[in-house]
Order: C-alpha cells, then sequence, then structure tokens
C-alpha cells in the first residue's frame, strides 16, 4: 500500500512543471483579485508587476471588493515597508501595459458607471476572458 502510494505521489510531482533555472517559465499569467483587504491586495499587485518585468503577460481582473482599487477616489491605505498603496502599484501596472479589467457585475451593484474607472481599466467580457483562462500555457493566481 505504501509503495503504491509512492508511486502515486511521485508521478504526481512529475505531472507538475517546474520553474527554476533553465526552465520553461509561463508567459501568461492571470491574477483574480476579489479580497478588500489591502495586504493581499498589495501583495497580488507586486507580484503582479514582478511578473510582467520577467516578460510574462500579465492580466489582472478585479471581482467583488477588490473592484474598488479600479474606482477613481476610492480610500486608499498606505502600507509599509514603502508606503504605497494597492491603488498606486494598480496604476503603475496599466501605465506598463497590463491589461486590467473590473468583473461586469460590479458597476451596476454599487451603482457605479464606466466614468467611476480610473483610466485604462476596462469592463470584463466574459468570453474574452475564458479565451485568455483555457491558453495553454497560462496560469491563474487567485487572491
Amino acid at each position: 500500500m505504501y509503495r503504491r502510494m509512492i508511486m502515486l505521489f511521485l508521478a504526481a510531482l512529475l505531472a507538475i512543471p517546474t520553474i527554476g533555472i533553465g526552465s520553461e517559465i509561463s508567459k501568461n499569467m492571470f491574477i483574480v483579485v476579489t479580497t478588500d483587504d489591502p495586504i493581499t491586495q498589495l501583495m497580488s499587485m507586486v507580484l503582479a508587476t514582478q511578473t510582467s518585468k520577467k516578460g510574462a503577460t500579465v492580466d489582472v481582473l478585479l471581482c467583488g471588493e477588490a473592484g474598488s482599487l479600479a474606482v477613481k477616489n476610492s480610500p486608499e491605505v498606505l502600507l509599509k515597508p514603502k508606503n504605497i498603496s494597492p491603488q498606486m502599484l494598480l496604476k503603475n501596472l496599466l501605465q506598463n501595459g497590463v491589461s486590467v479589467e473590473i468583473c461586469p457585475p460590479y458597476l451596476p451593484n454599487k451603482e457605479k458607471t464606466t466614468a467611476d474607472l480610473i483610466d485604462g481599466v476596462a469592463v470584463a467580457k466574459p468570453s474574452q476572458v475564458a479565451d485568455k483562462l483555457l491558453r495553454k500555457d497560462t496560469q491563474i493566481l487567485s487572491y
């Protein structure tokens, strides 16, 4: 029984692609942010930034309470150690060509319109999101 479990474990390890020196890195990163926690929001933006800098195509989808990151004049929380907010990093991502979209139900359920969004943020089209999610070399992160 233990031998079978070990064999299954080893087979699973072989099936999982590893990322390391000299290995193939995913060229597409799809990041879904739903949390209202500013620290987690900030970390999602940091990882999106770093992934983009390493040459991956990065797409960010904001849903639920994280949608407020894309709304003009929404409250910002400055976080240590650099005294930056998730919104600041989100704006930098947009300036660097990262696709940032908001879930379609967010705006009508928060009584907002596209005019309330910061420049560069679009309303997601589910069929296009599905296409991005189904790309062979896409890694998906969710916060």
